[in-house]
Formats: C-alpha cells, sequence, structure tokens
C-alpha cells in the first residue's frame, strides 16, 4: 500500500531529480508529520541559502497537490508536511477494509531471506544470554515476511568437534568416577550429573565420543521444547555433521586466500575485513574447524537466499569480520549480509539481581524465566531494548497485572476494545468526518504509522520500535477511552468512535501478531 510518505517522496524525486532523498516523521506534531532536510543540502549545491531553496520548493510542491497533505510549509530550511484532517479520518475505514493484511506491503518482492537465530551451545541447556536472540530473530523474520519477503527460519546445531568431545569425556569421568582424568573436565555444575544419568539410560558402558553424541542428542531435543515454548518455529534445522560434508568443496572456491602454515590451513585473505589476521580452517590433525563449517553454511545459505541474517550473541563480535571476509572471498554480496549482535542479559527482581538456578550455578536457563513470567512477558520484555545494549529482565515487572506491566497494559488496551464491542457492535455506514477532537485525531496518526514502520524495521532490522509503538499505541487509547465516551446517546457519533476503535483493534492485533505476543479478548 502506498503511505503518505511515499507520495511525498514521489514528488520530490520529481522535483529535484534525485533518489537519496530523507523525509522523516517530525518528533513534534506542531510542526506537521512529516519534514525533509532537502533544502539544506540542494543549497550547498547551488550557492542559494537554505530558506531560499525550501521556499522555492514549497511553492512547487503545493503545485503537485500530494495525496493527503494539507500544508506544506518551510522551517529554518526545513519542510514540514502536515496531513489533512479528512485524509486521517477516511484512514479508519481503510484500515477497517484491510483488517489483518493492514501493514504489509511488498518492497521485499518475495526475495528469499534466511534468517539464522539462536544456535546455542549445543553443551548445555538454552541460557537466557542465547534466548535473547530468539524473539529478535523470530519478529524480525515477522516482519520481512509481512513485508514481502520469502523467510527461512534456521538453527544451526553444532552437534560434532571438539566440544562434543569434551562434554562426552565429562561425562565418562561422571559415570566411572574410579576413573581418574588426566586432566580438569571442561563442564561443571549439577546439570553434568543429571545430564549423564539421562546418557546412561540410552547407552551402556559406552565411550567418551559416543556419551558426547548422545549428550549433545539429548539437550538438542530440550532446547527444542524451549524454543515452542517461546513461540518460535524454525523452518530448516542445519547440523553441523552435515555441513562438515560440504566443506572441502567450499573450500575450493576460496583457494586463492588459503595457505598452509605450521602443518595447518589458514584462511588468510587479504581485505578491508581481516587485512593481516589470519585464521584456521583445517588443523594439523586434519580436522575442519567450527569456522571452516561456518564458510560451508554461507555458501549454502547465498547460494539460496538473497539476503543472509545472522543473530548472534554479543561475544561473536570478533567473529564477524571473518564472516565478512569469507562472504566476500566466495564472491557473495557482503552488503546482502546483515549481523545483529544481541548483549548480555541480567534478571532482576525489583532492584536485586537474581540467581535462580541452583542446579546450573553459573546461569539462568530460558526455560527457569519462561516458567516463572510465560511466553507473552518474555517475548515483549526481551524486545524492549535494542540488541546493542545490556539489558535487566525484571521478573517481578513481568509477572504483575498491572499497567506498569507494559505487556499487560498493551494487552489490556486490546482486552478493553473487545470488552466495549460485546455490549455494542453495531457501527455500519460511519461518518468518520465526526472524529475531530485531538484525542481521536492523535490516536489515528499513530494507527497509520505501522507500515511505514514495518518498512523501516526491514531496512533496519531494529525490532525493538515495534514494542515502543505498541506501547504508544495503548497510551493514545487509554488518553482516548478516558476523555471521551464511546457509546452515547448521540448515535453518529458513537457509530464513528465504534469504526475508530475498530481500526485501533486490528492495528492493536497486527503489531502483538507479530511481536508473537497474545491478543486477548479478556484479561
Amino acid at each position: 500500500m502506498q503511505t503518505p510518505k511515499d507520495e511525498i517522496l514521489k514528488a520530490l524525486k520529481k522535483l529535484v531529480g534525485q533518489e537519496n532523498i530523507l523525509v522523516e516523521r517530525t518528533r513534534n506534531s506542531s510542526f506537521g508529520d512529516y519534514t525533509t532536510n532537502i533544502a539544506l543540502i540542494l543549497s550547498k549545491k547551488n550557492g542559494k541559502s537554505p530558506l531560499e531553496v525550501a521556499n522555492d520548493l514549497v511553492q512547487k510542491l503545493h503545485e503537485e497537490k500530494i495525496e493527503g497533505v494539507d500544508k506544506i510549509e518551510s522551517a529554518g530550511g526545513f519542510i514540514n508536511f502536515r496531513l489533512s484532517e479528512d485524509f486521517l479520518q477516511k484512514q479508519v475505514l481503510e484500515i477497517i477494509k484491510l483488517a489483518e493484511d493492514y501493514g504489509s506491503s511488498d518492497i521485499g518482492k518475495q526475495k528469499k531471506v534466511r534468517v539464522e537465530f539462536i544456535s546455542a551451545n549445543p553443551t548445555g541447556p538454552l541460557h537466557i544470554g542465547n534466548a535473547r536472540g530468539g524473539p529478535i530473530g523470530d519478529v524480525l523474520s515477522n516482519v520481512l515476511g509481512k513485508t514481502g519477503y520469502k523467510v527461512t527460519r534456521e538453527y544451526l546445531n553444532n552437534d560434532v568437534g571438539g566440544q562434543v568431545k569434551q562434554l562426552g569425556q565429562t561425562i565418562y569421568y561422571t559415570l566411572n568416577p574410579d576413573k581418574k582424568p588426566e586432566e580438569e573436565l571442561s563442564y561443571q555444575g549439577d546439570y553434568i550429573k543429571e545430564l549423564s544419568v539421562k546418557v546412561a539410560k540410552i547407552v551402556k558402558n559406552g565411550s567418551a565420543d559416543k556419551l558426547g553424541k548422545v549428550a549433545v542428542e539429548i539437550l538438542f531435543k530440550e532446547i527444542m521444547e524451549d524454543v515452542k515454548k517461546m513461540g518460535i518455529k524454525f523452518d530448516l534445522i542445519r547440523y553441523e555433521s552435515d555441513l562438515r560434508k560440504k566443506v572441502p568443496q567450499a573450500l575450493k572456491t576460496i583457494q586463492k586466500v588459503l595457505k598452509k602454515k605450521d602443518g595447518a590451513l589458514w584462511f588468510a585473505p587479504s581485505d578491508e575485513f581481516l587485512k593481516d589476521r589470519e585464521t584456521v580452517v583445517q588443523k594439523s590433525d586434519g580436522d575442519y574447524t567450527y569456522f571452516a563449517s561456518d564458510i560451508a553454511y554461507h555458501k549454502e545459505k547465498f547460494e539460496d537466499a538473497d539476503k543472509v541474517f545472522d543473530v548472534l550473541g554479543g561475544n561473536h563480535s570478533a567473529h564477524v569480520p571473518r564472516l565478512q571476509a569469507a562472504v566476500k572471498a566466495m564472491g557473495f554480496d557482503v552488503s546482502k549480509f546483515k549481523v545483529i549482535l544481541y548483549q548480555y542479559v541480567r534478571i532482576k527482581s525489583g532492584d536485586l539481581a537474581v540467581k535462580m538456578s541452583k542446579r546450573l550455578g553459573k546461569f539462568i536457563t530460558a526455560r527457569e524465566v519462561l516458567d516463572e513470567v510465560g511466553k507473552d512477558a518474555f517475548r515483549f520484555f526481551l524486545l524492549t531494548s535494542g540488541p546493542d545494549t545490556h539489558m535487566d529482565f525484571d521478573l517481578e515487572l513481568a509477572k504483575k497485572r498491572a499497567n506498569e506491566n507494559p505487556v499487560y497494559y498493551v494487552q489490556y488496551a486490546y482486552s478493553r476494545i473487545h470488552g466495549i464491542f460485546k455490549k455494542q457492535s453495531d457501527f455500519i455506514n460511519p461518518n468518520v468526518s465526526l472524529l475531530k477532537e485531538k484525542e481521536e485525531i492523535e490516536l489515528i496518526r499513530h494507527l497509520i504509522k505501522l507500515p511505514e514502520l514495518l518498512e523501516e524495521i526491514s531496512e533496519n532490522f531494529s525490532v525493538h520500535f515495534l514494542t515502543s509503538y505498541s506501547l504508544e499505541l495503548a497510551n493514545l487509547f487509554h488518553k482516548f477511552y478516558e476523555v471521551h465516551q464511546v457509546v452515547s446517546n448521540d448515535k453518529e457519533k458513537t457509530k464513528a468512535r465504534l469504526a475508530l476503535l475498530s481500526a485501533t483493534k486490528v492495528v492493536l492485533k497486527n503489531t502483538l501478531d507479530l511481536l508473537g505476543v497474545e491478543a486477548p479478548e479478556r484479561m
């Protein structure tokens, strides 16, 4: 669907003759709905003052008669656009008509996108740190799907390699305490004892290698159970054991940047990503490294998709340049490769840090938090901050059934509207021109931001903007509802306001669906 922003951009491109034009929402509605700095940019090129350029453009823009735009004004070199009240009112009916399709667009043009996320370490339970990538990757996938991309959600199970062997050795000595290990065991915590008991029920007197293999299979099943509780379903599970078979062929494609040194094979490109930093892809004993598997995996991804997203923990930041260099070395477009890094999560209860897991000691599992707060609060809270910031997850707040709990506040707005429609639902042929009050217009202004927001997220991947949007929407609804009576003796105004609430309900539902959070009819 065409948005007002699209119409403004179209008119500006026609007049200016260039593609790179920035049109943004104004931060203060008193300046209008949209603004552009194009006059400042053009003034540097033609020697005129920004105000002079802006005034000239304003005059020409008025002649273009941009649909939905009521006023166009210059302000200090900026050009501001205000939407007409008539246009805003009509959007109420448009939202109701489009219903679940509202917010959809075709900007993705059905291009294939692969989004990998979580891909947790297979040697222990899924902890809250890795789990933060779950809602980020899942909601990004939802938004990309809504904006016209064909999305594959995927998970990499690192089911082979040194860490699996070390886990097997740990379990072997746990099951055979009479045999003293030559070195300190790699894995600690009571979960190892519990895992060893589960492994022993499947394997009797097995080797360390066999025990490790069975252990990661058990842990993988448990991680997938946690993923399901988070409301996530993967389209594709890739196993490192399968990818290892593709490594020789993948390495052939980058032979020019490989070199032998100290009996090992090294990835040694000289580019803007790694420069003089070299990375082993095949050890001197012949074993491939995890990075070698990554090369094969990303070769597979790019041969299948137009864009590739990796959602990784912040501790992988040093790994990103290696991946970028590998993508470039294989001849793929690095600009189509996006890595989202997310930071540490601290669990709190009010002002106190929480150490929930007596069993695991060193980390809090995703399952513990899910069992405490449920899927909706789990997802919403993990999405309230940008991924590049460390975040505090307040357990007590997440469990509260009160407006101070953000997910409750948004869900309550939806259930409140549903409750109104249980009593009064007739709004056939509403006269939306009656929606003139400040709170009504401000609510509509926010409703129509959703399509643009989704397009922006599909380009900047900032999925946390969606929780901010939902909170502001709930806030504007509650403000309207507290000031104005919806159902009254004025039948025409009642129908108009019911139509407004119907549109609000549509947008709330669509937003919560994208967040993977329930839109409850009763609370």
